[in-house]
């Protein structure tokens, strides 16, 4: 006889269409409508996920709160998930997940004593393949989601296994009735899907009224007992769980499917949507990271008190962020502007907490020389890094003659290339210094840089290249070619192979959608480039209204690198690129700042490579995944690639998800701006009022993505440890050292560029380190961790992709093998 497992659930969203304070109430209301009706009917239990909706009933309803709790163990209340809310599954990094369970699993541990084994996601837009990983390490053996649906899937089984990069497996339900039933449909629901799930021995049916919460209503309630009743002769149909139906779907034993890749694509245009915040997301991953990293070093080293609330804050604020429709922007937008506030205020906490740790590494050393300025650059990571490194200084004294005061620094000691740029200030005298050095950062400590000054006779100018066709630029090993009539990067060649055509990097707007979720409408979007614009065009774009100069210029020379800026227009809009090119290495950065004014119009950046048949590659959690191609869109996290004939050429980003490739030209995908919250449907109902309607992404958004090429062997080999590095930022910090103390070295390192360490913090029980490592070459590694200040190593040994957590005892001198939430 067919088993009929009916989950009532009320999906919740915090934010959508409302703002967190109304999806708090909400949740009041639906808990408390719920924990009455397992009173009312014998057998019915009700399920629900998400610690955040718990902890506001918890706050505001304590009674409520615990009649939920009795309700638990007597078996009529199930927690389901078990994590802290259900998140975007794309874009957060694979250690945002990990603490998303984390703090889900601590919260019903201590509030319930439970810990559930099958994750749901019911409504996020997507699942990336490295949270099967994750799943398994977080004692998770199966997984519900809606998406994608059956209709955009290449098979039409519910229930199938999925298989992660190093080989771990879930089994996955998805369920097509959708996460939410109609109001009094509930029962009309049910009797369809018996009829289109006839072939499944057990089945799952989701149901309760859902988004804005609601869950079962006694009408529904009323109409599934008798359909029960109704029914007992050919099917058992129980009120259960989800732990419940995944045991006997096991015991039941079908064939099932298995999906090697990642759940994508779906509501492609939530890669883009609300880039502002994305990209501060981004940013607050990346400063608890390495916020976390210094903190731990000030702590063992130093003797530092660790700020573990603070960064409970930081996280949880950071973990908000991170609901399916928040992040996705798919919110409204209040929502827009409350996910903003609370990601700077996640940022506002780790910004005192950094440099308090940065100060406390300072000890022993010197006090600053006389005629100087000084400046300190932590490197959170635990292996050199060379590159170029920004930081802003004062004179020693301020400057009133009529000179001009050009840095000359010292790097640990050893004198670097060194030049002046244009500061952030605009002040009438010169007090500011912006210094650029070229340099090595030593690991995982604090590095010194001294900084004298010459006087010449004024700011350095540079002489303008309209009179020549192309800007040549040449190091040892690159050479790139700016066209001063388009703008756009017509060369790139590393160690004398080319990689682009071209017209590359060029701005390109497209006729988009007024959907939130989508792009546009079909394959034969309208396509129009931005051009360069006139020198009076971007003379008075630039604000220089009393001269009139070129629209592509040098901006920024000296011992370090090259900036080049080209000012281009379209339509309503304007923007500024900035081609940052260094004197040593292979890379340079692409700097973009568009002052956008159009509805409806997705912005897109193209890049056509030489690559034309190459394999597009993108880094996921805690591995990389092979993307669509022909043009349609994708996700990806810090980096993207194009492969072929053993060339490689990528693509870093800040916070940047979307994209496509299609014969070579990678489009990255800048701006969409629909409208807020605005889904296909009844057209005439959505955007037609006779009013101003506010769209997306108006105004000024800036962009920062960094160029390398090179061999594929060579350049995979350390891609994702240059992504680290470029959104992981060393820590630079003007400061005059009290000259007390004990100098420190370094506080980790790792001796293999494929094995990266995603965190290092204090371990939830307070005692000791839980240092957390991955490998990203995708295969077998070895490398050897130390602690230098306590002598401590340790040999790691890593299959392709995994990830593995550790904990560092410092009192007993040991690190050891650690379960994921240590």
């Amino acid at each position: 006889m067919r088993k009929i497992h009916l989950i009532c659930n009320a999906h919740l969203d915090p934010v959508w269409l409302w703002r967190w304070q109304e999806g708090c109430t909400e949740a009041l209301s639906t808990f408390r409508v719920a924990e009455g009706f397992t009173d009312e009917f014998p057998g019915f239990a009700f399920n629900h996920n998400e610690a955040i909706l718990y902890q506001w009933v918890k706050e505001n309803e304590p009674d409520l709160f615990e009649r939920i709790q009795q309700k638990v163990k007597e078996g009529k209340w199930y927690i389901m998930g078990g994590w802290y809310l259900q998140p975007d599954c794309n874009m957060p990094s694979g250690e945002s997940m990990i603490r998303n369970m984390a703090e889900g699993r601590k919260f019903f541990l201590k509030e319930f004593g439970v810990q559930p084994h099958t994750a749901i996601n019911f409504d996020s837009f997507g699942h990336s393949r490295g949270l099967v990983q994750i799943l398994n390490q977080a004692g998770y053996d199966s997984y519900v989601v809606c998406r994608p649906a059956k209709d955009n899937f290449d098979f039409p089984e519910q229930n199938y296994l999925w298989k992660g990069f190093n080989g771990s497996e879930v089994i996955v339900h998805r369920s097509d009735e959708n996460y939410n039933s109609v109001y009094g449909h509930a029962a009309e629901e049910l009797n369809k899907f018996l009829e289109e799930t006839k072939e499944e021995p057990v089945s799952l049916f989701l149901w309760g009224v859902g988004d804005h919460g609601g869950g079962p209503s006694r009408d529904d309630l009323k109409d599934l007992t008798a359909l029960i009743e109704e029914k007992k002769e050919d099917y058992v149909i129980l009120h259960s769980n989800t732990e419940t139906f995944f045991k006997e779907l096991k015991e039941a034993a079908p064939k099932l499917p298995v999906v090697e890749r990642s759940l994508n694509p779906v509501a492609e245009g939530c890669y883009t949507s609300q880039i502002r915040v994305k990209q501060k997301h981004r940013l607050l991953e990346n400063e608890l990271y390495s916020a976390e990293k210094m903190a731990s070093a000030a702590s063992l080293l130093q003797g530092k008190n660790y700020p573990k609330q603070a960064f409970e804050e930081a996280e949880k604020a950071l973990l908000f962020a991170e609901f399916h429709d928040a992040l996705p922007g798919s919110g409204t937008q209040l929502v827009e502007e409350d996910t903003l506030r609370l990601l700077d205020y996640g940022l506002e906490i780790l910004s005192r907490e950094k440099l308090k740790a940065a100060i406390a590494l300072t000890a022993g050393e010197e006090k600053i020389l006389d005629g100087s300025s000084c400046a300190f650059i932590y490197n959170p990571h635990p292996y050199p890094i060379k590159g170029q490194f920004t930081f802003e200084v004062g004179l020693p004294k301020q400057n009133w003659e009529n000179v001009f005061y050009y840095p000359k620094a010292y790097c640990n000691g050893k004198e670097v290339p060194t030049q002046s740029e244009m500061e952030s200030s605009h002040f009438c005298i010169d007090w500011r210094k912006k210094v650029v050095i070229e340099a090595e950062l030593q690991p995982s400590c604090i590095n010194r840089v001294d900084v004298f000054f010459e006087t010449i006779a004024k700011r350095p100018v540079f002489e303008p290249i309209i009179a020549k066709d192309a800007f040549v630029f040449e190091n040892e090993r690159m050479r790139v070619v700016i066209n001063t009539s388009t703008g756009l990067m017509d060369s790139y060649q590393v160690d004398g192979k080319e990689y682009l055509k071209p017209g590359s990097f060029q701005l390109t707007a497209m006729d988009g959608t007024y959907n939130s979720w989508g792009l546009w409408t079909d394959e034969t979007h309208c396509r129009r480039e931005f051009t360069l614009l006139t020198p009076h065009e971007g003379s008075e774009f630039s604000g220089l209204m009393d001269q009139v100069v070129p629209s592509v210029r040098v901006i920024e020379d000296g011992a370090v690198r090259t900036v080049v800026e080209a000012l281009f227009g379209w339509h309503n809009s304007k923007a500024y690129q900035r081609y940052v090119l260094p004197k040593e290495g292979t890379s340079f950065d692409v700097e973009v700042g568009v002052y956008w004014n159009e509805n409806d119009t997705v912005l897109k950046m193209e890049i056509p490579t030489l690559l034309e048949k190459g394999q597009y590659q993108g880094q996921v959690m805690f591995g990389h995944d092979t993307l669509r191609q022909n043009g349609a869109e994708v996700v990806a996290q810090k980096w993207n690639a194009l492969t072929e004939d053993g060339r490689m050429f990528s693509v870093l980003n800040k916070g940047s998800h979307g994209s496509s490739e299609k014969d070579g030209t990678i489009g990255l995908t800048l701006l969409h701006s629909a409208g807020y919250s605005a889904a296909d449907g009844d057209f005439e109902r959505t955007l037609r009022e006779k009013r101003h309607t506010v769209r997306m992404e108006q105004g000024e958004r800036l962009f920062s993505f960094k160029v390398e090429a090179g061999k594929t062997e060579e350049l995979e080999a350390v891609l994702d440890q240059k992504a680290q590095v470029y959104n992981e930022e060393p820590y630079a910090f003007a400061f005059s050292a009290s000259g007390t103390g004990k100098k420190a070295g370094s506080f980790m390192t790792i001796d293999n560029p494929a094995i990266l360490v995603s965190a290092c913090k204090r371990a939830e029980s307070g005692e000791g380190y839980t240092i957390r490592v991955f490998e990203t070459a995708n295969k077998e590694s070895e490398g050897i961790l130390s602690i230098p200040a306590l002598g401590i190593t340790k040999k790691i040994s890593l299959k392709p992709f995994e990830l593995k957590t550790l904990h560092l005892d410092e009192t007993a001198g040991v690190i050891a093998d650690a379960d994921i939430f240590d």
